[in-house]
Order: structure tokens, then C-alpha cells, then sequence
């Protein structure tokens, strides 16, 4: 899955790009104090408020019989704020008056955009965008959020379209670079991709995603050296990049030093304990480690996660099989296999538990057919403990 990021939406009146940070969850009503100018600034306010603040701040001046270009101004502010807390709805409903008192502001169509992109629906985000270049053409963050719109509808020629409509407006915006670095990345022009990587990280060095992506090409491209220092670039940036983690410990899984991989899938699922793959991963590092009661526990909660996965269902079977634990190694073998046939693990591990439960021409058949898919698999299995 390939993360594409999105310039943030702004705020009226000053229109000033702010960091938004996470603030501790205050009332959005005004406290009895605030005067009518502290509500105005923290409705107009480009930076230093909290989004309750800005909410209570602009309700405030909505309620004050403002002029009709203050209504427009707090409706579109409060409409950001709104977004920001996830109230997607209520972002759409304000951004929507805020249009029908001004149908030239640029910046409440862009805004307006965003919420509807973070419902997923792309057709009105793109729309939106139009009428904001349509209004200003030269604002390269309009570009850059549609370019992503269209590739939430998988039209890559047009995302790519304005990816490069942005950097040419702007030579020096690095999300656009990302961006567009990761579309090449995705349609494997992986030359291309790597190009872009590095404009973006010359601009930016502190950008943690554009490392954690450059390292992906360079894994592709068999650079796992380049691979690992940008992962570890990434990672110090943003311990709690989940993906980058979990990209991370695949390679030093791959490269069968599972220590280091089982601190990967720690660290990934400490930062997102969301993703059932992740939870699998872990099982089966702990299981060829020997921490069998671990690794249970993992795949139990990955299962719970996914139903029926049968790569989970093929680790639950190793540990099972490791532990003795015969008739229940074949049922996950069996319940996998009935998903995944061909899949050579779970063929060859249940050749050996049928072998261990005395089944000499099942197990025959079984090992047979999973070495006709991969050689070397009886190579795994001695790696995981099993022969």
C-alpha cells in the first residue's frame, strides 16, 4: 500500500500553512471570560489555537451579527477546524455556506476538497479543486491535493499531470516530489522514483516518509545496504512509523537475523497494533525463535483480525507442530491448503506431522509436492527447528 500526502487545508484571512499539532480536547464553548476580540483571534488566528478554541472562537462571531465577509471568513475557518477533529460533516456543511456568501473563495473550495477526500469521495474532491484552480491557478497545493484525488481513481496519467503542474509552480515543493516520486514508484520506473526521492529529501531532510519510500526503491533495486540507512533515517525521524518498521523487519527477517526483525515487528505494532499482517509476521519470527507461547498468542490475535488467513493459519500450524501438538498443526494445514493449495509451507508441514503421526505416504506425497514448488524448503524448515 503506497501512502500519498496531501498539502494540509488553510485557514481565511491570513491563509498561513501551520503544523497541526495534537492538543488535549477542550469544550467548544467559550469560557465565561473570553472577551468578543479573544474570540476573533482565535477564530482568525494563524497559528497558536487549538482547534476547540478556533470553533468556540468562530461560533462566537457567528453569533455576534457579524458583517457578511466575517460570516464567510469564520464559517470557512470553523469548516477547517471542524475537518481537523475528523467532523467531516460538519466541515462540509460550514465550507458549504461559506461558498454560498463567497463562491470566489479559492480557499474554501480547496478546503472543501479535503473534507470530501477524507470521506473518500473522490469524484466531489476533484470537483472542488477544479473550482479552486479554476479561481487561482497558481497555487501549487491545489494541484498536489487533486493529483492524489486522481489517484484514489487510479487515473495515474492525471495525477501525474498535476503532481508536475505543482513542482512547476513551486520548484521547491518537496510533498510534491514525494508524491509524484511514489506514483513512479508504484508503475515501477523505479529511476524516476529515486530522482524525485532525492529532490524531495534535499528540500526536506527532516521528511521521514520520503526516506522510508527511497529505501523501497533501493530494496527493489537489490540495494538493501542504501535500503537499510534509509529505513534507519526514517525511523529516527519518526520512531512511530509504523510501515517503515514493519518494511524494515521483512528485510532483516529475509536476511534470517530475526532478532533484529522481531524488534521491528515490536516497534511496528507498538506504533499500530491495527494491521493483522504485522501480528502474523511476529508469530512466525517467535515461533522459528522458540518462543512458542508468544507466537500463538499472535497468530491467535492476527485470526482474530483476519478470519481464515491461510499464511496466519500456515505460523499457527509451525507452532503447533513445534509444540508437539500434532492434530491441531493439521487442521490449520488443512484449513489453509483448502484456501491456498499451492502453498509450499503448509504442503511441507504437514508432511511432517503426517510423517510424525505415522502417515508415511501422505507425508511422501505432501513433501513431494511442496518441493516441486520450492526445492529447498526442507533448507526453511531446518532453519525453523523442524526436519
Amino acid at each position: 500500500m503506497h501512502t500519498y500526502l496531501r498539502a494540509r487545508g488553510r485557514l481565511n484571512a491570513l491563509a498561513i500553512v501551520f503544523g497541526l499539532l495534537t492538543f488535549p480536547l477542550l469544550s467548544t464553548s467559550l469560557p465565561a471570560q473570553t472577551s468578543p476580540s479573544q474570540a476573533r483571534d482565535w477564530c482568525f488566528a494563524a497559528r497558536g489555537v487549538t482547534e476547540d478554541q478556533r470553533i468556540a472562537g468562530c461560533t462566537a462571531v457567528l453569533q455576534s451579527n457579524p458583517s457578511r465577509s466575517s460570516t464567510q471568513l469564520a464559517l470557512t475557518n470553523r469548516g477547517e477546524a471542524w475537518r481537523r477533529k475528523g467532523n467531516l460533516q460538519r466541515a462540509i456543511d460550514d465550507l458549504s455556506r461559506a461558498l454560498d456568501l463567497n463562491p470566489k473563495d479559492a480557499l474554501a473550495w480547496y478546503n472543501r476538497g479535503i473534507a470530501y477526500d477524507d470521506l473518500g469521495d473522490r469524484d466531489h474532491a476533484i470537483a472542488d479543486y477544479d473550482r479552486a484552480i479554476r479561481l487561482d491557478p497558481t497555487d501549487a497545493q491545489y494541484f498536489n491535493n487533486r493529483g492524489n484525488s486522481y489517484i484514489g481513481k487510479n487515473d495515474y496519467e492525471r495525477a501525474m499531470a498535476d503532481y508536475s503542474q505543482a513542482i512547476r509552480l513551486d520548484p521547491k515543493f518537496a510533498l510534491a516530489y514525494y508524491n509524484r516520486g511514489t506514483a513512479y514508484r508504484e508503475h515501477k520506473d523505479a529511476d524516476r522514483a529515486l530522482a524525485d526521492f532525492d529532490a524531495s529529501i534535499k528540500l526536506d531532510p527532516t521528511y521521514g516518509p520520503a526516506y522510508g519510500n527511497r529505501a523501497r526503491v533501493y530494496r527493489d533495486k537489490g540495494d538493501r545496504t542504501r535500503a537499510f540507512a534509509d529505513f534507519a533515517k526514517s525511523i529516527a525521524l519518526n520512531p512511530n512509523n509504523d510501515r517503515d518498521a514493519y518494511a524494515r523487519a521483512n528485510m532483516y527477517f529475509d536476511e534470517r537475523d530475526y532478532v533484529r526483525a522481531l524488534e521491528d515487528y515490536d516497534r511496528s505494532i507498538k506504533a499500530n497494533p491495527s494491521y493483522a499482517g504485522v501480528f502474523n509476521s511476529r508469530c512466525m519470527t517467535r515461533a522459528i525463535l522458540g518462543q512458542l507461547e508468544g507466537a500463538l498468542a499472535d497468530c491467535e490475535q492476527s485470526l482474530k483480525m483476519e478470519p481464515n488467513d491461510p499464511d496466519t493459519l500456515d505460523s499457527r500450524a509451525l507452532c503447533h507442530l513445534k509444540l508437539g501438538n500434532l492434530d491441531a498443526a493439521l487442521g490449520d494445514y488443512d484449513a489453509a491448503l483448502a484456501t491456498k493449495p499451492k502453498l509450499e509451507s503448509a504442503l511441507y508441514g504437514r508432511g511432517l506431522a503426517k510423517r510424525k503421526k505415522g502417515d508415511t505416504a501422505g507425508a511422501e506425497s505432501d513433501m513431494a509436492a511442496a518441493k516441486a514448488i520450492k526445492p529447498d524448503i526442507a533448507d526453511d524448515f531446518a532453519r525453523y527447528g523442524v526436519k
